[in-house]
């Protein structure tokens, strides 16, 4: 999914959640948006290059060309079953982890609706456990 749709949805859904949340309703932009600091993570460790301009061209032009199997392997820690469990359960206690929880909810709708149209396949590991298992094998 481009960049340019989950900060649009982020930013629409902040907008109609303000009037709820006030100030706090930027909560859903980071949870919408930032969560995709993990393909910069990844990107860097696995090319040892700090462009984040270079990180998204490769990412945007390189998968289509392979269709989208480097991901395959790859861990996007942030778009992890763990990691959502974490802030679910962080949202039960904390009015700001819940915030946060409608944007990351909204992101990964936005990213099951691009899987299921675009490459029409889970292309990444969505579950630590299920990487560290295929690393070990």
């Amino acid at each position: 999914m481009k960049t340019w749709v989950h900060s649009l949805v982020s930013f629409i859904l902040a907008l109609v959640l303000y009037p709820i949340f006030g100030w706090e309703a930027v909560l859903i932009l980071a949870g919408g948006i930032l969560i995709d600091f993990d393909h910069y993570i990844r990107f860097m460790f696995k090319y040892k290059n700090l462009s984040i301009f270079e990180c998204y061209r490769h990412y945007i032009l390189m998968f289509k060309k392979n269709n989208f199997d480097e991901c395959n392997d790859g861990l996007f820690i942030f778009h992890t079953i763990e990691f959502a469990i974490v802030i679910a359960i962080l949202s039960f206690f904390n009015r700001l982890a819940m915030i946060f929880a409608i944007g990351l909810l909204a992101h990964y709708l936005l990213d099951l609706i691009w899987h299921m149209h675009v490459p029409r396949r889970i292309v990444a590991n969505h579950s630590l456990i299920s990487w560290i298992l295929k690393q070990k094998f």
